[in-house]
């Protein structure tokens, strides 16, 4: 997409302020004839429709939001400066944890646990460690000790600001903050953690294997959990387009044929003469394949796999998918604007088995992929959250440092993508992968920049999740409207939708192809101190110590299934490429430029 986007217009964002004595500023005073004061160090913009000022240099202490523009889902971005004489200049964060219509904080992760159930406590913990891996890449690991910083927001832990670390923050820090929360924690959540500390104090665990058991930790309550999973898609050509470049799966309610393979994708093919269309029919199609023999295989695992072994080899099927459309692109003489490609986002539920106090139980883990500026929203009745970063010229100018979020979006060529499937060598693709474990009822939407354009979603998501959530409306109805809004608010591009709907049940849903493989297993309940979000629980008495997590595992079988289905791709390619006619001459000299 190349224009330029535009807030809805009841957009009023709540900024989290960071510099000396701005505490002391009266309330509902204007700063810099814009920015009104709330409370202590939470301003509101009176004119979003106005982009803030360029910025021609950015002090060292701005620079680390720019850097972090990638991890969103868990971290602010840089608003706005504003200059002051004779003192730092003072930083405006947007993305930071407030609500959105009271722009009060956030609750602490500390307060937020007292109130939570078991999986949601193991859910922050496990996204505490894994900010901590990427926060240390960054240097600003030390922003998760600092005493408040941690916020809630539902099942998604966050961030108030960055802050550069003096001294590299250690393990033994990280050990001693989870020290201080086990107080409230449930028991079958703490008692694990308390080992970990106590093993970490004595030094005789290894990082690798210290995250395979806060993994352990985390299946091992989502596994009390019962959910259903329920998808439908469906793609238009949108009212102005001359064909429909833009394919998903499924195409309208998953067929009961494909019940085993519960994945779900949206492709929106770029390129020239027809070569978008090919791309992401090629992609989907090809992707449907991999997966298939991916995920037959993880259900005959005995032990648990690790989210990187996952990841790894979702990212394998990636590059093979690339490299079958980069394939094509030289096959048929393809260059600059005229090689085709396709944006994706992908999430695949990866079924797992793990054995808790009741027996061998099922876990449902969500696997999101994306590439390119197709997107992803985790969607409830009391928030939408944004999943994905969009792979284009904006983001990549955050991220050098060089403008803020609002400044690039300003940019004419702010949307045009920076990488896609298959328009060069896997050399030059970098995939990006996310790990799930959601623990209410939602809704995971995956589309296409024609519906996610000028934050339609963003805008309109409260009404329409109340009737899928209830029943009043089919999930295939609930489709079809998202591309009626699309075509009506936006309409100026192809649209594909896909919704996957995440139901939770108070009694386990035993599915006889998990039966066969996992053995009979005891009926369970779903647990008192299981509950959504919002609910208070009270505190679990001490029970016996949980079952010790599993040892790594070497490769499994289905790398071996995924490398062989890369034959019958090639099969595939083979024949798309004898069906698709011949490209006309490119232009010479044309630019390596990708255009959605």
């Amino acid at each position: 997409m190349n224009r330029v986007e535009r807030r809805p217009y009841r957009y009023k964002p709540y900024l989290w302020v960071v510099g000396t004595d701005t505490e002391m500023l009266p309330v509902d005073e204007l700063v810099g004839q814009r920015y009104r004061v709330v409370s202590p160090r939470i301003w509101l913009d009176t004119q979003p429709d106005q982009r803030p000022s360029a910025v021609d240099t950015f002090p060292p202490q701005a620079l680390p939001y720019l850097r972090a523009h990638p991890h969103r889902l868990h971290l602010p971005g840089l608003y706005d400066l504003v200059e002051r004489t004779g003192a730092e200049p003072i930083l405006l964060l947007e993305n930071a944890p407030i609500h959105p219509q009271s722009g009060e904080l956030l609750p602490e992760l500390g307060a937020g646990l007292f109130s939570a159930p078991p999986l949601r406590q193991a859910n922050w913990l496990w996204q505490l460690w894994q900010l901590w891996e990427v926060l240390g890449d960054l240097g600003l690991a030390g922003s998760l000790l600092i005493p408040g910083n941690l916020r809630v927001d539902g099942w998604r832990l966050r961030l108030l600001e960055l802050v550069p670390e003096d001294e590299p923050a250690t393990l033994a820090d990280l050990v001693e903050l989870w020290r201080s929360l086990l107080s409230p924690l449930h028991r079958e959540v703490s008692e694990p953690l308390r080992l970990l500390v106590n093993r970490c104090d004595a030094g005789t665990i290894a990082l690798d294997t210290l995250s395979l058991e806060l993994n352990q930790i985390l299946l091992s309550q989502a596994a009390t959990l019962s959910t259903r999973l329920t998808l439908a898609g469906a793609t238009a050509q949108g009212p102005t387009q001359p064909r429909n470049e833009d394919a998903c799966w499924p195409l309208g309610p998953q067929p009961e044929a494909a019940q085993g393979l519960q994945v779900a994708m949206v492709c929106d093919g770029v390129g020239g003469h027809d070569g978008g269309e090919v791309a992401s029919q090629l992609a989907v199609q090809a992707l449907q394949i991999q997966l298939q023999a991916l995920l037959a295989e993880t259900q005959t695992e005995m032990v648990l796999l690790p989210p990187q072994v996952i990841i790894q080899q979702i990212e394998a099927v990636i590059r093979i998918v690339n490299e079958l459309i980069n394939f094509q692109n030289d096959n048929q003489g393809r260059v600059g604007r005229q090689r085709m490609g396709t944006t994706l986002v992908l999430a695949v539920v990866v079924p797992q088995r793990v054995q808790t106090d009741d027996g061998w139980e099922r876990v449902n883990e969500v696997y999101l992929a994306h590439v390119g500026d197709s997107r992803a929203y985790w969607i409830t009745p009391d928030y939408c959250h944004p999943l994905t970063v969009d792979d284009d010229i904006a983001g990549r100018e955050v991220i050098a440092g060089r403008q803020t979020w609002p400044q690039a979006q300003e940019r004419s060529d702010a949307g045009a993508l920076t990488q896609a499937l298959g328009t060069r060598s896997g050399d030059h693709l970098q995939p990006h992968i996310q790990r799930f474990i959601f623990d209410e009822t939602g809704i995971l939407l995956l589309c296409s920049d024609g519906l996610s354009d000028n934050y339609r979603i963003e805008d309109a998501w409260a009404n329409y999740i109340g009737l899928i959530i209830k029943d009043i409306v089919t999930l295939d109805s609930a489709v079809a409207s998202w591309i009626e809004l699309a075509n009506q608010k936006n309409g100026h591009d192809n649209i594909a939708v896909v919704l996957m709907q995440h139901k939770l049940f108070t009694q386990p849903q035993i599915e006889d192809d998990f039966e066969a493989s996992a053995g009979p297993r005891p009926e369970t309940m779903y647990p008192s101190g299981a509950t959504l979000y919002g609910e208070s629980l009270p505190q679990e008495e001490e029970a016996d110590a949980p079952v010790e997590p599993a040892p790594p595992h070497g490769i499994p079988r289905w790398i071996l299934a995924v490398s062989g289905s890369a034959l019958l791709l090639a099969l595939l390619g083979w024949w798309l490429v004898a069906r698709s006619p011949e490209p006309p001459e490119p232009p010479s000299g044309s630019p390596p430029e990708l255009a959605p």
